[in-house]
């Protein structure tokens, strides 16, 4: 029997009103592209191991995920001039935030500050990074790629982008911006969170996030 595919998603934009009241159409487009593909390839999904809560499958299959692309990687960087990962983040940071200060660059990266100083200054005596004063603040120095850290940032681009398009040629553009849209809020949320967050018992930190205390 013919079905009217309009009429049938008129059908289920409806069901999804009724359901979410204030919900607007970019709400029910998310709805519907993920509940039309649940099912698929979920037996496969960690060799069978699901957990039964989907918070803890989307942070399982990130973490998952970023595991075995630092695998790539780290072949990947076989062939590179750096030593570590992280030294191409804080390069990559240093190129895009146009001389910052140190301590920009270090909590840009999400690194410690003592971890991120000895990063840097072995960036220095490889040559890659120069600094000077800040002219706002006397204390502080501000960082500057030098040619030769253009040129090696230039070729981790390049690497590590055959890396990404590795793991990622069978998602659609479509699908990887769906994949982005939905989770950027919970990375900009905790990028503006962590550092007031160090030190602190997780307990404060929960109530202070979830708005309820932690339950024994």
């Amino acid at each position: 029997m013919y079905v009217n595919k309009t009429a049938n998603l008129v059908k289920e934009w409806a069901a999804f009103e009724e359901g979410h009241p204030g919900a607007e159409i970019e709400d029910f487009c998310r709805y519907y592209l993920v509940y039309q593909r649940e099912q698929e390839g979920k037996k496969e999904l960690f060799d069978g191991i699901v957990p039964p809560r989907v918070d803890i499958v989307i942070t399982k299959l990130l973490h998952r995920i970023s595991k075995l692309e630092m695998i790539y990687v780290g072949i990947a960087m076989e062939e590179l001039k750096i030593n570590h990962l992280e030294e191409f983040t804080l390069l990559n940071a240093i190129g895009n935030l146009q001389s910052p200060r140190k301590t920009e660059v270090i909590y840009h990266t999400i690194n410690e500050l003592s971890t991120g100083l000895n990063l840097l200054a072995n960036l220095k005596r490889q040559g890659y990074i120069t600094e000077h004063d800040d002219p706002e603040d006397k204390r502080s120095k501000r960082l500057k790629l030098t040619a030769k850290g253009e040129k090696v940032l230039q070729s981790c681009y390049r690497q590590f982008k055959r890396v990404t398009e590795m793991f990622f040629m069978e998602m659609s553009v479509q699908d990887m911006e769906l994949c982005v849209q939905l989770l950027k809020n919970v990375e900009i949320k905790f990028a503006g969170l962590w550092q007031q967050h160090k030190g602190k018992p997780f307990g404060q930190i929960y109530e202070q996030v979830v708005g309820k205390e932690l339950a024994g």
